[in-house]
């Protein structure tokens, strides 16, 4: 669980690319509160694109997204309120 106090709290560019994660990965975002938006950036074309989370939003990353994008919630000044986002993942042991 993650909480945002407001737009001043972020995470940098990621992937959840951990061994334990397994290949593929499957990950589940959970989103409340205030909204905000989530940049993905592909790792070799530098593409990127954003995703607007909404009170109540559920993004799922499946697949090989993990092995070619990045993604981050960056800081804001456009966003006051509070946001918690629960993510899931799956342990490999």
């Amino acid at each position: 669980i993650n909480v945002y106090r407001n737009g001043k709290d972020s995470n940098g560019w990621h992937s959840d690319n951990e061994k334990e994660l397994g290949e593929n990965p499957v990950i589940a975002s959970l989103s409340f509160g205030a909204p905000r938006k989530i940049h993905f950036r592909h790792n070799k074309t530098h593409f990127k694109k954003t995703i607007k989370m909404e009170h109540g939003s559920l993004m799922i990353m499946t697949g090989s997204i993990q092995h070619y994008w990045k993604h981050q919630v960056p800081k804001t000044t456009k966003v006051d309120g509070a946001r918690i986002n629960m993510t899931f993942r799956k342990i490999i042991t």
